[in-house]
């Protein structure tokens, strides 16, 4: 099996695994909203983002470092694991110390032993990082994708059984714990790779300093792509923040569905191309690749959002579905953007993401400063404001690096995004002339079905190479069984 198709297969089955997981998560979350209150939600929503930020500390940028490398080497693997022992440790000492109770002071008393409890997670983290590295850089994503449903469907259900008896924001806690627990059991057992008793000093001071400059990346980036639920949270209220999480819920699943198998399987497949050409080659495909199915996916989304928070959660959480609109809009640059950062991170320039991610954050608390007063709305108005400023300068830095001009990077997505943008334009007007006396249900999937029809027609007649260049793409990267569905499309639309 040649890269192409290893690479087609592990996103087929990170999109298995985020889709099965993605569905039994938005499941039981929307379970929970019924059960549980917006600042129980608000506040277990402001532990995970932390719980996310130290996570990051733990790791270290060592996964990237391990799949980076062309081949396996025990000593930098036994290094690696050690180093994300201590890492997790020091994490979570820290956090039990020292975060809980200036969290506790600044945010809610109860997020002091919420956050104590867990605190074991940055352990249960530390433990798996170098076995999760080696499933990923063989390409065993079906064991990934196997680890991540089960885990996600046995810890929602004990969530949803705890808080239907009243446990509360309790439920959601031990969620977390119990779904970190079976992830790196899991993991552990798909692997069944121990260390050794060494420990190379040089080996270690060679991963760190790769390391180092993504991990801060990423700890930057995490903290850009959070700071408006961060501002939110700190000025407005747990409550506020509950509503503000479940906008963006739906979207975060789409997002795991449909846009991170690919970033996921991407970081290997490009380590192992030779050039910097073949690199920047493979990263416009798949930029054009996704772009052909997630604008339309996320502006879609845009348009359905009232009514889908309102089916979903109830009208408790009307507010929300405007939250999920204006959050929507915003996703299609970081569609561009964690390509470009992949190929970046591939390519050695970890300093790069660095810079991007420090611009992503600067960006982020400079708007949520102006706009965050001014309640939900705003707030993720200039969260859909600031990805598309990023996705300009992220399109600059892929031409110093891979010198691919930006007019081409744009011509690259300009079809895909002019279609999208049709599409939703034509459904807020479509919205206004629909009766108000139809059901909510058929209301959204007769908005949601007309968008797929102004979508696939603009693609199909106007914009045809589109069409023809992402059935091709398809049919290489998909498995046997499916090509000839996909050749017979392509004669059906005359593209062969």
């Amino acid at each position: 099996m040649n890269l192409k198709q290893h690479f087609g297969k592990s996103s087929l089955w990170m999109s298995i695994a985020a889709s099965g997981s993605s569905l039994v998560s938005f499941m039981i979350f929307v379970l929970l909203s019924r059960l549980l209150s917006p600042e129980d939600i608000g506040l277990i929503g402001f532990a995970i983002i932390l719980i996310e930020l130290g996570k990051i500390l733990v790791t270290a940028g060592l996964p990237q470092a391990i799949i980076r490398e062309s081949d396996w080497d025990e000593t930098r693997a036994n290094t690696s694991f050690y180093l994300s022992v201590f890492f997790s440790l020091g994490v979570s000492l820290a956090a039990y110390t020292l975060a809980a109770p200036i969290v506790a002071e600044l945010y809610d008393p109860r997020m002091h032993t919420i956050l104590q409890v867990l605190s074991v997670i940055y352990l249960l983290e530390g433990i798996k990082i170098v076995h999760e590295a080696k499933i990923r850089r063989e390409f065993l994503f079906r064991s990934l994708a196997i680890r991540t449903l089960l885990s996600g469907l046995i810890s929602g259900i004990v969530a949803v059984v705890m808080a239907f008896n009243g446990f509360g924001v309790w439920s959601l806690v031990w969620q977390q714990i119990i779904n970190q627990i079976l992830i790196t059991v899991l993991t552990l057992n798909t692997v069944r790779w121990w260390p050794g008793l060494h420990f190379s000093i040089p080996e270690a001071k060679k991963l760190l300093g790769f390391s180092t400059p993504l991990t801060i990346a990423q700890l930057i980036n995490n903290l850009a792509s959070k700071a408006y639920e961060l501002l939110v949270g700190v000025l407005i209220g747990p409550a506020a923040l509950g509503f503000f999480r479940v906008g963006g819920r739906a979207l975060y699943i789409v997002q795991d569905i449909v846009i991170k198998p690919f970033e996921k399987t991407f970081l290997p497949a490009l380590a192992q191309m030779n050039s910097q050409e073949q690199r920047a080659t493979g990263t416009l495909r798949l930029i054009r690749l996704t772009a052909y199915f997630c604008f339309p996916i996320f502006f879609g989304a845009a348009a359905i959002g009232p009514e889908f928070i309102t089916l979903a959660f109830t009208d408790k959480w009307t507010e929300s579905g405007h939250v999920m609109t204006l959050l929507a809009l915003g996703i299609p640059p970081l569609v561009v953007g964690y390509q470009v950062n992949t190929a970046l991170t591939a390519s050695g320039h970890s300093g790069l993401v660095m810079f991007l991610a420090v611009l992503a954050l600067v960006l982020n608390l400079a708007l949520g400063v102006l706009l965050v007063s001014y309640g939900i709305f705003a707030a993720a108005a200039g969260f859909a404001l600031r990805t598309y400023l990023s996705c300009a300068v992220e399109m600059i830095l892929f031409k110093r690096i891979f010198a691919i001009d930006v007019i081409r990077q744009v011509r690259n997505v300009a079809p895909s995004f002019c279609a999208a943008v049709i599409m939703f334009g034509v459904l807020l007007l479509l919205k206004k002339y629909l009766p108000d006396d139809i059901h909510l249900a058929i209301r959204l999937l007769f908005i949601a079905g007309a968008g797929a029809v102004i979508y696939t027609t603009l693609m199909s007649c106007i914009f045809r190479g589109e069409t023809r260049f992402f059935l091709a793409e398809s049919s290489s990267l998909a498995p046997a069984k499916a090509k000839p569905a996909i050749n017979k499309l392509q004669r059906f639309l005359r593209l062969a």
